[in-house]
């Protein structure tokens, strides 16, 4: 069996980022420190906080600035640091041990080497001296010496080497307080004779940054360190860990009352308590820009399989979510909060994450949903899988709606919100209905001449309902305005939903209407083909490439299907295949159409085989919406 190779950029990437991760921590630690309380205290302790208050703040942004190489030197000291304070404890263990046992069996008058005549002494001595050369071993090799100052991290075996050169007991908290002292200023004197060299490299580093700004400026500078440290990944890892310290702690205490509330109140309060501070609110959008990004790609799997993934080139998907919580979050004062109410506004902000995240599950699934039926696609699969997709679409945004209308009273701010989960209901049952009239046409002996018109007809009737419903929504906040409680924030977003959803909407369905009847008005004034003409020309419409049983003739003298010209007219005033205005009828072609009509010449105008050519029908209907 061939064994996997990880690449090593993928290897130093994920180093760096578990490496990084403490960064955040500490931060989350620095900014929930009350330093100011340390005014009340003694001198002494006020000196001692406000230290530690200020290299937590230095610890957290080395690790986030030091390069990898770098990085990785840094942890090693601070390991070694961590295995010192270890042989410590063991040393004094030892010398506590030794203190019990010499006054438990020999009293004050013990002979020299008389420990000896003791056997779990002796275990003792050996399990704690092989600690201690193990240790100091380790941090040999964590710091890379290898020349005779690695003897030098034995110093904590001075107790037991001091027992068994026949030491007495009492004497030897005085060898385990010398080994302390030297290890304190062999760190300190190492500290203070690379100062300077760290310095330098904050220094070098700063005029780095400075010299990149100055060229490029700061926001490609801040791009650059964003990808990077990969802060995005560094910032999903801290919230999720931190999610899951929290939910330890809800489910690990047996009197908290939050958890006899129900799974929910702990998964909200849980997320309540992680978004705290600007950073952990910042990691938890984070967190639902990545959940929605994977939701989002796992339907485009669920629907098309790997060739939707291949197709995938949206690399901004699900970061709107993450947007659309951190603006709401930051305008409701969420970290102003005290916990419980944080708690209780979380349930609004996830409720409108949730709708934003079905709206943008719909908009992935629609183009695939027609394309399946426009296109007469015969894999009864596919099919299911996209009619199970948006029947969850549509049922869950009512059931959501359903759900806060019975813990909340109706407000402005709710009723937007519900009327954005009505409005995506509202739009995948057009997608369905218009999904339904593709099928039936494709099971049809002949073509559908008003298959157009329906589906023009079905989604303006989306488009007039969502119409209605945003003006609804500005009649109420009209009516709060007036009548209830005024506020400049409500008068705001109250100006913004009347500009976006009620005027462009009105805007873009008017435009709609103008191009689809100037269309209508330029393809009757083109001439029918007789069946003489057809029956010369013996050739296809250009445009969907299937036989033509009826057409229309272009004043450049080009036959296509009436509804297929008519959807063209509709995109682009001109002849799909030599470009030529179609808008400039001439009198002549005007006179030849009426004297056609007049001598009783019959064709069916609209009558065309279909529509097959799938790329056209989806330019089409975009047009539309």
């Amino acid at each position: 069996m061939i064994g996997l190779k990880i690449p090593r950029e993928y290897i130093v990437t994920g180093v760096s980022i578990i490496l990084r991760v403490p960064s955040l921590f500490l931060l989350e630690v620095w900014y929930r420190w009350d330093n100011s309380s340390a005014v009340e205290k003694a001198h002494e302790d006020q000196l001692i906080s406000t230290g530690l208050y200020y290299s937590t703040l230095l610890l957290a942004v080395t690790l986030a600035a030091l390069p990898v190489e770098r990085l990785v030197s840094f942890y090693m000291y601070i390991v070694s640091i961590c295995f010192f304070g270890i042989a410590y404890y063991l040393s004094e263990i030892y010398v506590e041990a030794e203190k019990k046992a010499h006054w438990l069996l020999k009293g004050d008058n013990e002979a020299l080497f008389a420990f000896i005549e003791d056997m779990d002494s002796i275990i003792r001595l050996g399990f704690i001296l092989g600690l201690q050369c193990m240790i100091a071993a380790l941090v040999a090799y964590l710091l890379n010496i290898t020349d005779w100052t690695k003897y030098t991290f034995l110093v904590f075996t001075a107790p037991v080497i001091a027992r068994i050169a026949g030491l007495s007991v009492k004497d030897l908290s005085i060898v385990h307080n010398f080994a302390t002292i030297y290890v304190i200023l062999m760190v300190m004197f190492y500290i203070l004779n690379n100062l300077g060299y760290a310095m330098d490299i904050l220094k070098d580093g700063i005029n780095q940054v400075v010299e990149a700004a100055r060229i490029f400026g700061w926001i490609p500078v801040l791009m650059i360190f964003w990808q990077t440290v990969m802060l995005p990944v560094q910032l999903l890892t801290f919230w999720i860990s931190l999610f899951s310290v929290q939910l330890y702690v809800y489910f690990s205490s047996d009197n908290n009352p939050i958890v006899q509330e129900g799974t929910m109140v702990v998964f909200l309060a849980a997320i309540g308590d992680c978004c705290g501070t600007p950073i952990s609110l910042f990691a938890l959008c984070i967190t639902i820009s990545y959940t929605s990004y994977y939701i989002l790609t796992l339907t485009k799997f669920y629907l098309q399989g790997f060739d939707g993934l291949m197709e995938d080139n949206e690399v901004l998907r699900g970061w709107t979510e993450g947007l659309t919580m951190l603006l709401i979050a930051t305008q409701t004062g969420l970290l102003d909060l005290k916990p419980l109410q944080r708690a209780f506004l979380m349930s609004i902000l996830l409720f409108i994450v949730a709708s934003s995240l079905i709206q943008s599950m719909y908009e992935v699934t629609d183009p695939i949903l027609l394309a399946l039926s426009a296109s007469h696609n015969k894999k009864i699969f596919k099919h299911v899988r996209a009619l199970i997709l948006c029947t969850f679409l549509w049922m869950c945004p009512l059931y959501m709606t359903y759900c806060i209308c019975q813990y909340f009273s109706l407000d402005f701010w709710l009723m937007i919100i519900i009327s954005s989960c009505v409005l995506t209901s509202v739009q995948v049952i057009g997608s369905l209905v218009i999904y339904t009239l593709f099928m039936y046409d494709s099971f049809r002996m002949t073509p559908w001449e008003s298959l157009d018109d329906i589906v023009y007809y079905t989604r303006a009737s989306v488009r007039i309902l969502e119409f209605v419903v945003a003006l609804f929504v500005v009649c109420y906040g009209i009516k709060e305005s007036f009548w209830g409680e005024w506020s400049w924030v409500n008068s705001s977003i109250l100006m913004v939903h009347c500009y976006f959803n009620v005027w462009q909407r009105l805007q873009s369905g008017w435009k709609s209407f103008l191009l689809r009847r100037d269309a209508v008005k330029k393809l009757e004034s083109l001439p029918l083909a007789t069946e003489e003409e057809l029956a010369n020309i013996k050739d296809v419409c250009a445009i969907c490439f299937q036989e033509m049983h009826s057409a229309r003739i272009t004043n450049c003298k080009h036959f296509y299907h009436n509804s297929c010209l008519k959807k063209w007219l509709y995109i682009k005033d001109a002849c799909p295949m030599c470009h030529q205005p179609i808008n400039k009828i001439t009198s002549q072609a005007e006179e030849e159409n009426e004297e056609r009509h007049a001598a009783g010449e019959e064709g069916d105008e609209d009558s065309e085989d279909g529509y097959s050519s799938e790329d056209f029908n989806d330019d089409f209907y975009n047009r539309d919406t």
